[in-house]
């Protein structure tokens, strides 16, 4: 349940660290159009300057300090736009500062301050309480533009949920009062239209608040993520869009068109398959649009669709062949994203900033947007020099953002995306190979304009692919000015150590304590495979990286036997682990059945389902299941600090806790019975009653004085106190 929260606005003032206060009722704010600059530094100084664009990068001497160490210079009226700017303190010009808005000029990252437009009303305020289970109650105080035109209440238009909501605005206090009862479970996202006396519409119509209604305020940890290629996971009408979405001339099939659509994701989801797995999100694949035929590899030695979402061709359509002959990609996707809402679900949708395709239109009308670089890993333009500009092949060019135009293009392009589907998260692709500029605005924007509003905070998770020691290089782009969290790369590796290679676990648990200490809060994502890396499965029976070697499914075979239950232990032990972690736990899509796969591309090969399953996937999909099912059920496991109890090579104990809420994971890979007396870690365990949520068969376990195990060999399972 949502408690009551005070929406902040930035007004026109130019203060660049705002203090809005809720104006009281009698009270009409209104925006002026002189910007007053306003700036506390950190360290208290005799002098401030500032220099900036704004005064064609002449210091300027500000007011001040006030009682409060405040310094404050009036920059008259300036225009709508961004302002890059530094401040100067006792003759010494600032460093790039962190937690602001930031911009590049003339080779140097400033300060960015954004002025809006004063002669256009905005909402200034709002306050959104649940007071009732079923109830959502707004008010929503509009901000006056310059010369006081009140809101022309005939102009006034409110959704919530997408559905109209009579709504009137008080004529003396220029408030909107929005009173919404009997909703159902899902989210009820509030747009606001409006216009003033004078015609001017409301500044960043609509005005936009993602709103739920829950029991219990969703956290992203609470269950797993589902990754899933829309056009490699299920085909609703079994046939091609037209000619446009058939399968290429010269593609090999696996870099082909396969036919999945977005409404055959939708039918999956309302099966509730997801709901068995224990799916709180989703993370979709690029949906938006492509170029159509093949196109070679960086080697030139094969072709590929873009079936895969990373070659955009415009900035704000969906793919045509995520549609179906019913319905067009764009209602496809509204449809699919409010299914998942009604059912509590999230949707991530797969961000790509890094470059566009060469049939993009800003490739012709915007050449100065992008870099005039190399192509990574040829020879003269390795991976780590060039990481900033470097083109992943010769058809993407490489978006610049050290142009300020790209930064403010790409970020209003994706907030249309969030506010036009209401989706509740992007992860962004190669957050390495792009200036963290970007990143900036874009965490930025999205919390000035939703979690400071009280709406429901939009997820930013990243994509870093390091190897197995890149702790530092994920945590660059983390931050409260940055990402939420990011794709724990390093800790993928050592999965993959432990369950595919027989590393020890020693090395597993040493690997979990360091992302602990390098990410500190950050949300990040725990996965033990993606589209990028070979599957677990197929390394497990011994395949590699080579993409086009057909590598044979083996846990498709067998029919009705399970002849495979040594590679479904380990990916019992693999995706355990992944479920049991603190953070957001991914599961690629296929990875529950065992799907076979080398490298890229036939690491994404076609989902497969019941009844087409044989016993070796039915028995994992079996226990993938039910290890989501124990973390959908465990605070402990979904929002519980973590604690080692024990590990050595082959066994590994370990605990999470939330308030009284205990889990206690266990697994022996060994082949051989482990039968441990483990010391408690808190006393108050004592004497209570070990309950069994996951594990078959059940390993004796027993709480008195201390903890004491018998573990059977080749067994995972999970207890709660």
């Amino acid at each position: 349940m949502r408690w009551a929260i005070v929406l902040l606005a930035i007004a026109c003032t130019g203060d660049e660290e705002p203090s809005v206060e809720i104006p009281p009722l009698e009270s009409v704010p209104e925006r002026s159009c002189e910007v007053i600059l306003r700036h506390t530094p950190k360290v208290p100084s005799l002098t401030v300057e500032v220099a900036g664009s704004f005064s064609q990068w002449e210091p300027v001497a500000m007011d001040g300090p006030d009682d409060d160490g405040e310094w404050t210079l009036s920059l008259g009226e300036l225009a709508p736009g961004d302002y890059p700017h530094k401040f100067i303190y006792g003759g010494k010009w600032e460093d790039t500062p962190r937690g602001v808005r930031t911009q590049w000029d003339d080779g140097f990252e400033n300060r960015n301050l954004s002025i809006g437009d004063c002669r256009r009303p905005q909402v200034a305020t709002a306050t959104v309480r649940t007071p009732a289970p079923d109830a959502l109650s707004v008010d929503v105080q509009f901000a006056l533009a310059e010369g006081g035109a009140t809101i022309d209440p005939d102009s006034v238009e409110v959704t919530l949920g997408g559905q109209p909501i009579p709504a009137a605005v008080d004529p003396v206090s220029q408030r909107l009062e929005i009173e919404a009862t009997g909703l159902s479970a899902g989210k009820h996202s509030l747009r606001v239209w409006a216009r003033d006396e004078t015609g001017a519409e409301l500044e960043d119509a609509p005005f936009f608040l993602p709103l739920w209604v829950e029991e219990e305020a969703f956290a992203w940890q609470d269950g797993l993520m589902y990754f899933t290629i829309v056009d490699r996971f299920n085909d609703a009408d079994g046939a091609p869009l037209g000619a446009e979405c058939a399968p290429a001339a010269g593609v090999d099939p696996i870099a082909n068109l396969q036919g999945g659509d977005l409404k055959g994701l939708t039918d999956v989801l309302e099966s509730g398959y997801f709901d068995d797995l224990g799916v709180r999100s989703f993370w979709l694949n690029p949906v938006v649009d492509n170029p159509s035929g093949g196109f070679y590899d960086r080697e030139g030695f094969k072709q590929f669709t873009g079936f895969h979402g990373y070659w955009p061709i415009a900035p704000r359509d969906v793919e045509t062949c995520m549609g179906d002959a019913e319905a067009s990609a764009d209602a496809r996707l509204r449809t699919f994203v409010d299914a998942a809402h009604a059912r509590g679900q999230r949707v991530v949708l797969d961000l790509v900033l890094n470059h566009v395709h060469e049939d993009h239109p800003w490739v012709a009308d915007h050449p100065e947007w992008f870099n005039q670089s190399c192509v990574c890993g040829t020879p003269g333009c390795d991976w780590d020099t060039y990481t900033l500009d470097c083109w992943f092949t010769d058809y993407l060019p490489d978006l610049n953002y050290r142009q300020h135009a790209v930064v403010n293009q790409v970020v209003d392009d994706v907030m249309w995306w969030m506010k036009t589907y209401d989706v509740d998260g992007f992860r962004v692709d190669a957050a390495k190979h792009m200036d963290t500029v970007i990143l900036n605005h874009l965490r930025l924007r999205l919390h000035e304009a939703v979690t400071e509003r009280g709406g429901a905070e939009v997820y930013l998770v990243g994509e870093t692919y390091t190897g197995d020691s890149g702790y530092d290089q994920i945590a660059t782009y983390i931050g409260d000015d940055r990402l939420h969290g990011q794709f724990d790369f390093p800790l993928m590796w050592w999965v993959r150590y432990a369950f595919v290679d027989g590393d020890s676990l020693r090395n597993l648990d040493a690997a979990v304590q360091r992302s602990q200490e390098a990410y500190g809060d950050a949300w990040m994502s725990v996965f033990a495979g993606n589209h990028d890396i070979p599957r677990l499965a197929t390394q497990m029976n011994g395949g590699g990286w080579g993409p086009w070697n057909g590598t044979p499914d083996y846990l498709a075979e067998g029919g009705g036997e399970i002849t495979q239950r040594e590679t479904i232990e380990d990916m019992t032990f693999a995706l355990g682990f992944v479920f049991t972690q603190p953070g957001v736990p991914l599961l690629y899509y296929g990875d529950e059945i065992g799907l076979a796969g080398d490298g890229d591309p036939d690491n994404r090969r076609m989902m497969q389902f019941a009844p087409n399953l044989s016993a070796n996937q039915s028995e994992l999909l079996s226990i993938v299941q039910a290890l989501g099912q124990a973390r959908s059920a465990s605070p402990a496991l979904q929002r519980g600090d973590l604690r080692t109890l024990w590990v050595d090579d082959s066994v590994y104990v370990y605990a999470r806790t939330h308030g009284d809420d205990v889990a206690i994971i266990m697994m022996n890979v060994g082949n051989g019975a482990r039968a441990l007396d483990l010391p408690l870690p808190d006393p108050a365990w004592s004497g209570t009653t070990l309950t069994p949520i996951f594990g078959e068969p059940q390993p004796s376990a027993t709480i008195g004085e201390t903890l004491v195990l018998e573990l059977p060999p080749r067994t995972m399972a999970v207890y709660t106190l």
